[in-house]
C-alpha cells in the first residue's frame, strides 16, 4: 500500500480518466491536477487527526462505518454520477478554511476554473477516504489512523518524499517551526506542502509547490 496506488495506480488512474473525460482536458492535465491534490488531502487528514483525539475519533470513525471502501467495488458507477454535495463536505473537513485557497492555486496552475477544480476536489475526497477506509477494514493489527495514514505514505519508492510532505504541513500549521514538526515524530522536514499551506507565500511560491508535488508522484 503506498500512495502512488491512489494517485496514478488502478485507482488513480480510473479517477484520471473520468476527470479529463468531464472536464475535456487532456488525461496529462488531469494526472498533473490529481497528482498535486492527493497529497494535499492526505496530509490535510494527517494534520487533522493529531489536533485532538476528537478529531481522530471522527475520522476514524467516519472509515469504520462509513467511508468503509465499498466505493472502490463500484469505482466505475461512481465516477460516472459526477461529484456530490457529500464529496464537496468532505474536502471542506479536509481543508477547513485552506478550501478555496487550494482551489484557487491550482485552478491558477492549470487553467481550469476553481469552480471546475472544486468538482474535481469533490470527486477525489471520497475516493481517498474510501482507499483509506478499506485499508482499516483489512488491518490485522488493530491500529489507528496514524498507522493507516503511515502505511500509505511509508511505502513505495516516493516514501522518502511522501514523509517529508506529511511533517511540512505538519509544521507549517503548527506556526512554520521545523523543531515542533520534528517533535511530532515525522521528522524529515522538506517544508514543501508546508510552503504552499504557509500564509505569508505568494502564489508563485504555491504554484511551485504543487508542481513540485505533482512531480514527485506523476512521473
Amino acid at each position: 500500500m503506498n500512495i502512488t496506488d491512489l494517485v496514478t495506480g488502478g485507482i488513480g488512474s480510473k479517477a484520471i480518466s473520468a476527470i479529463a473525460k468531464t472536464l475535456n482536458i487532456d488525461e496529462s492535465k488531469a494526472k498533473w491536477i490529481v497528482a498535486a491534490a492527493v497529497p494535499l488531502m492526505i496530509a490535510a487528514l494527517n494534520y487533522n487527526s493529531k489536533k485532538d483525539k476528537a478529531q481522530e475519533e471522527s475520522i476514524d470513525q467516519a472509515l469504520q462505518n462509513k467511508h468503509n471502501g465499498g466505493i472502490l467495488d463500484s469505482l466505475s458507477d461512481f465516477l460516472g454520477q459526477g461529484p456530490s454535495e457529500d464529496g464537496d463536505k468532505i474536502v471542506h473537513h479536509m481543508f477547513g478554511n485552506n478550501t478555496d485557497m487550494v482551489k484557487n492555486s491550482i485552478s491558477s496552475k492549470t487553467g481550469i476554473s476553481s469552480a471546475q477544480i472544486g468538482t474535481v476536489l469533490a470527486t477525489l475526497a471520497p475516493i481517498v477516504m474510501g482507499y483509506l477506509g478499506k485499508q482499516k477494514q483489512t488491518q490485522s493489527s488493530g491500529g489507528g489512523l496514524g498507522d493507516i495514514l503511515g502505511g500509505l505514505i511509508g511505502g513505495g519508492s516516493n516514501s522518502s518524499a511522501g514523509g517529508g510532505l506529511l511533517g511540512s504541513v505538519l509544521g507549517s500549521f503548527l506556526g512554520g517551526s521545523s523543531s515542533k514538526a520534528q517533535d511530532s515524530g515525522l521528522g524529515g522536514l522538506s517544508d514543501l506542502a508546508g510552503e504552499f499551506f504557509n500564509k505569508d507565500k505568494g502564489d508563485d511560491q504555491k504554484g511551485s509547490v504543487l508542481d513540485a508535488l505533482a512531480g514527485m508522484f506523476a512521473k
